[in-house]
């Protein structure tokens, strides 16, 4: 039987679910119903390529052991995995109908979404609503919004009539526009004849010049009538021209006249008649300084501005004068053109310049270079057809964008291959560290974030382990919160790197040769879009103050993080040709821009099958060249860039002694490497002489030229090498910062591959030295970067606290300034050693940032931190401007605040700065005010405003200090708040009472009447009654007596005594009859020793409170009869309520006498006194 239908491979272009349909379409076709028959059929025609991919999935099982729906449910969890219904709702939300598109086609795309929105029963009010709010139609939308009862169905119908009756309608008229044009005699461009065809009568058409029906001929004016002539507005109420050059159909060509303008006889736009107009020609040209673009046009005599631009040059150049002008303009179509006024300014164009007319027009039209400037300007008419060219490459490449659109989205991707692993040494200890304490000003923040990355699966809660990271939570500039592990301190100890190669610069330059353009794709952050091994998340959890979590993506901050990478991106981009990946970048070019759009193809197709992400925003498409590793590479080939000795190149020369010496240090340095030293430096030298006057001349500038040109030299300078140790030495001055990249040779000295440096803005130029010392550090290593990353090296400082802030292998200080944690987490994606070196030793780095580079950054970001502890200050009793003025005041805080911005001394000065000695290196100063961490330190003025606000609600003691330590400190605060409480009435009279003590057994006596316990029940039934008992046997015995003295007790006792023997101890209230002198010497005669129990706290004599209460019980229970009853009744009663106290089995005589009492002893026992 002849098979329907025939099936082929599985590609990965299509969707697997898709693939399954079809094949469950031919199952049926066939009538293939058996499953191991189907399961057959799947592996046998999905191809080799899925087949392996199912293996390796099911490894070490074999796929005949799955049925055929565990394999489809296998395959499908892989390549398409179910994704969030959160974030398909929010595409679904956010998806709105793109120009050109079909309402059709924009539905379907929305019931594309809505399978994984799990809308249920909503889904059908889900696509109306879409429907009706997504349509980029104002018409249709208003038609649908008037509609008192809409579904879907209705939306549907209704909108899509109206989309087909408007294509109807424009398919009409442009079939009865192509009639007519057709009839008609072609136009002729730059001409219009308006001459009668014979005797053809005049149209009597309405008159574009006078607005009625005649003969041209017949107007009394030439080419005018006064209710439509256009330099008369009063006729008709409104400007009828248009004075913008660059709008509707006019043209920008404009004629210039000195007298009276020339009329057209008639008013036709030439543009109605062309095609689509040209994309103009544009080129940047200096107008007073300031970068303009402006457009070639030769059909304009004159080169204007519009009035935008004239107001925005005049904010810029207040003395830019508008002169009056008597230059009349007009379009090519007679319309004429408002001049504000004229300029006569200065203009540059590549290597010419001049001082030209200019004039300013009104309106929004582009800047225009005219006749006038283009008589002396030649313009560089390649480069200008090159610029056509490259737009129109851009456009390619803007479509290859559109077409992988996926690949730049904003979301988190996940990449679809193997899983990476952190490899840990076996006998490594696991490193355990505490949740760091979060300021309430952050805490809500990091638990939104928390929150965040657990719903999109970032991270997952653990209950154990036995790693664990404290987290350092960064606020962003929009005041979000990114939270990144302190790894350094876990598993970057234990972990072993993964060594996989970085290309060399040779491997690079080679791949790379020939290309014409270069496109760079930015993949710093992807390496968190792979996931991670179940074996590996344990090393990387992280302790937050809600508890543990760990993460099911390669983190930031792991130090292995690059070889994994860079193994995982060159095996995924393996056979491209023209494709390099190196640490964070991929490279593309081709021999041609069709070459390379086809490699830039295959690259975004393979990282958009496996699921990555890339950031366009940091991406490059076709430029011109790159540089690489102080190597620029562009068509030509390889060329050295003057870049990394820039900062030796541009160094400004020294304006004082003290620089002099700075930059002789840094010569001095490299002595080895420099011939004729000591000559070139005499006339340097000579102005250290002492006691001579500072005198900057020609032969000192000429000295320090020549030294400069040394330092650039081929002598010293050396060419990157993956194979050498890599230095980076690094200082800061009070004004500028110095970085200088070395290798270490054979014979142990340094020779520099780049030198760099930049001048401090006027925000870091407040920095205290530490931040100084530790922003050149950072400064180096981005600077550098494409030196040291994925490779180890090591950092040279003068400042010796940065060895222990900033080293690798141990923890940022939780209380570090913010801008130091922020840099401390930049620094742990790298592998680096940090050494301390001596000022005097690091003069290289040093002269550099004494004689640094003008270039500043353009902002400096004030941590956010920082930010939300400034702005609530300003909220609190005590303001900023207080706090700064209190601590220039309080002589031990100004000391304090000069040691934070000039270096700390090396032993503490006095007791009392011992507080701040300790956290030298967590002091900081924002606003001349002092911080430690987060916290503002309050000088002794501002303490009890703060602490009287902290007491404002009597919260307590404890909740008093977690207030305090989120925001503020000094020395000794918790005492101040403590005794804050301890003096407020009001909290002392409504505090609760102390926790109740456990109580604490009594010891189990050794022996029967060791120890007995006493108290007094009644008055009960006219009597007080005396009640004993034995702790060891709970034998009871109970004496009734009228009164309870301690006479009474002491005869009642001396009874009892005289049958049972004396006890070591009695326990007893703290009754008046208990603890008279009278009771106290009859014990103390007998040798017994008297316990009394706490007062108001009855429960310490307990087995005497229960025997009461156990007596009362039993006689109330008794008839009245029995309770008249003499001495044996109550004797019996008292038997019985024994059995209530003694231990099981026993009588209730013997374990206290070990014999059988006669009835005699028991009369005398309970005998009425």
């Amino acid at each position: 039987m002849a098979n329907h239908g025939k099936l082929e491979e599985y590609d990965s272009q299509e969707e697997w679910s898709q693939y399954i349909e079809r094949l469950e379409f031919y199952f049926e076709a066939n009538g293939v119903d058996d499953e191991d028959k189907q399961r057959a059929i799947l592996l046998s025609v999905c191809g080799s390529k899925t087949y392996k991919l199912i293996r390796n999935l099911i490894t070490p099982g074999k796929p005949s052991e799955k049925t055929f729906a565990e394999l489809v449910e296998l395959v499908q969890q892989h390549q398409h995995p179910k994704p969030s219904a959160i974030v398909q709702r929010f595409k679904f939300n956010t998806r709105f109908k793109k120009p050109g598109e079909s309402i059709a086609s924009y539905v379907a795309e929305l019931r594309s979404f809505s399978e994984h929105c799990d809308f249920k029963s909503t889904l059908e009010e889900m696509l109306r609503d879409r429907l009706v709010c997504g349509i980029n139609d104002e018409q249709i939308q208003r038609r649908l919004l008037a509609e008192s009862s809409l579904d879907f169905k209705k939306a549907m119908k209704i909108a899509t009539s109206m989309e087909t009756a408007v294509k109807n309608a424009r398919d009409l008229t442009h079939q009865m526009a192509n009639a007519n044009i057709n009839t008609e005699k072609p136009a002729t461009l730059h001409r219009v004849d308006n001459q009668r065809q014979g005797n053809q009568p005049w149209s009597k058409a309405e008159c574009g010049r006078c607005g009625g029906k005649h003969d041209p001929q017949q107007c009394n004016k030439k080419g005018h009538i006064a209710r439509k002539c256009r330099s008369n507005t009063k006729a008709t109420g409104k400007n009828q021209r248009n004075d913008n050059p660059n709008s509707g159909t006019s043209s920008n060509y404009l004629n210039m006249k000195d007298d009276e303008i020339e009329e057209e006889d008639d008013n036709y736009g030439i543009y109605s008649l062309g095609k689509e107009q040209a994309e103009p020609y544009v080129v940047d040209v200096l107008v007073s300084n300031e970068s303009l673009k402006m457009e070639v046009d030769t059909g304009a005599a004159v080169s204007v501005m519009n009035e935008d631009t004239y107001t925005l040059l005049k904010k810029k150049h207040p003395n830019l004068e508008l002169k009056e002008s008597k230059v009349r303009l007009n379009t090519y179509t007679g319309e004429q053109v408002k001049v504000s006024g004229q300029l006569e300014t200065s203009v540059k164009y590549e290597d010419q310049e001049g001082v030209w007319p200019l004039l300013v027009i009104t309106g929004k039209g582009p800047n225009l270079i005219g006749r006038n400037w283009l008589q002396k300007i030649k313009i560089n008419w390649k480069n200008l057809f090159q610029l056509k060219e490259d737009k129109n490459t851009s456009v390619r490449v803007n479509k290859l964008l559109e077409k992988y659109e996926k690949v730049f989205h904003e979301e988190l991707g996940t990449f679809s291959g193997l899983k990476s692993k952190i490899y840990v040494a076996e006998d490594a200890s696991p490193k355990y560290y505490k949740a760091r304490p979060v300021p309430y000003a952050l805490r809500e923040k990091v638990e939104k974030e928390l929150e965040r990355l657990q719903g999109e699966g970032t991270i997952e809660p653990v209950q154990f382990a036995d790693w664990a990271a404290p987290i350092v939570p960064i606020v962003k500039d929009d005041k979000s919160i990114r939270i990144c592990g302190d790894y350094k301190v876990t598993v970057n100890q234990a972990a072993k790197l993964d060594n996989y190669p970085i290309p060399k610069a040779e491997d690079l330059f080679a791949t790379l040769s020939g290309g014409e353009k270069f496109t760079k794709l930015d993949t710093s952050q992807a390496y968190q879009q792979i996931l991670l091994e179940d074996e590996s998340k344990k090393y990387t959890t992280i302790n937050t103050h809600k508890g543990l979590f760990q993460y099911n993506r390669l983190p930031y901050g792991v130090s292995s993080s690059p070889g994994i990478f860079q193994r995982t991106m060159e095996n995924l981009l393996q056979g491209i040709p023209f494709v390099v990946v190196r640490v964070d970048d991929i490279l593309v070019s081709g021999s041609n821009d069709e070459e390379h759009l086809a490699n830039l193809e295959e690259v975004l197709k393979r990282l958009s099958e496996h699921g990555l992400r890339l950031k366009k925003k940091k991406c490059a498409f076709m430029v011109n060249e790159v540089v690489y590793l102080g190597q620029k590479i562009n068509s030509q080939g390889i060329q050295p860039i003057q870049e990394k000795v820039r900062a030796i190149t541009n160094a400004p020369a020294p304006t004082n002694v003290s620089e002099v010496r700075s930059y002789l240090g840094m010569i001095n340095y490299y002595q080895k490497y420099l011939p004729n030293l000591s000559t070139i430096l005499a006339p340097l030298h000579s102005l250290l002489e002492k006691g001579k006057s500072w005198k900057w001349s020609e032969e000192h500038q000429e000295a320090f030229r020549k030294s400069k040109e040394l330092l650039k030299s081929s002598h010293l300078l050396v060419h990157y090498d993956p194979e050498k140790e890599l230095i980076l030495a690094c200082d800061a001055s009070p004004y500028g910062l110095g970085a200088v990249l070395s290798h270490r040779m054979e014979d142990n000295t340094e020779q520099p591959i780049a030198f760099a440096s930049r001048s401090l803005s006027a925000a870091e130029k407040t920095y205290y030295q530490l931040d100084k010392e530790a922003l050149a550090i950072v400064f180096g290593v981005k600077k550098f970067h494409q030196y040291v990353y994925g490779r180890h090296f090591t950092i040279l400082t003068d400042h010796k606290p940065l060895e222990r802030v900033l080293h690798p292998d141990k923890m940022t200080p939780p209380m570090a300034a913010a801008r130091i944690q922020r840099w401390a987490l930049i620094l742990s994606a790298y592998d680096y050693a940090i050494q301390y070196k001596e000022g005097i030793q690091n003069a290289n780095a040093d002269a550099l940032s004494r004689l640094p580079l003008p270039d500043t950054p353009g902002s400096i970001p004030v941590p956010e931190e920082t930010i939300l502890l400034m702005e609530l200050l300003e909220t609190t009793p005590i303001r900023a401007e207080q706090v700064k003025n209190w601590t220039k005041r309080t002589p031990i805080l100004a000391r304090v605040l000069k040691f934070i911005k000039q270096g700390w001394p090396s032993k503490c000065p006095d007791g009392e700065f011992q507080p701040y000695f300790q956290r030298r290196d967590e002091l900081s100063v924002q606003d001349d005010c002092i911080l430690w961490g987060n916290r503002v330190v309050v000088p002794p003025q501002g303490r009890r405003q703060v602490v009287d606000e902290l007491h404002e609600t009597h919260p307590g003691i404890c909740k008093m200090k977690s207030l305090a330590r989120s925001y503020v400190w000094w020395p000794n605060m918790d005492n101040d708040l403590e005794n804050k409480v301890r003096t407020c009435n009001n909290c002392q009279i409504n505090r609760k009472n102390p926790p109740e003590a456990p109580l604490h057994p009594w010891e189990w006596p050794s022996r029967p009447w060791e120890r007995i316990h006493i108290d007094y029940a009644g008055p009960f039934l006219g009597k007080m009654f005396l009640i004993m008992v034995d702790a060891y046997s709970k034998w009871l015995e109970v004496h009734p007596t009228n009164v309870a003295t301690s006479r009474a007790t002491i005869e009642k006792l001396r009874s009892t005594f005289a049958i049972h023997g004396l006890p070591k101890t009695i326990v007893s209230d703290n009754g008046s009859n208990f603890c008279s002198e009278e009771f106290e010497e009859f014990l103390a005669k007998n040798g017994i020793h008297h316990r009394r129990t706490a007062p108001y706290h009855p429960a310490s004599n307990g087995l005497a409170e229960r025997a009461v209460q156990t007596f009362k019980e039993g006689m109330k229970k008794m008839s009245n009869k029995e309770k008249n009853q003499d001495l044996p009744a109550l004797g019996r009663t008292t038997s019985r309520l024994d059995r209530q106290l003694r231990p099981v089995g026993r009588r209730p005589y013997q374990p206290a006498t070990r014999s059988r009492p006669t009835s005699g002893t028991l009369e005398i026992c309970c005998r009425f006194g």
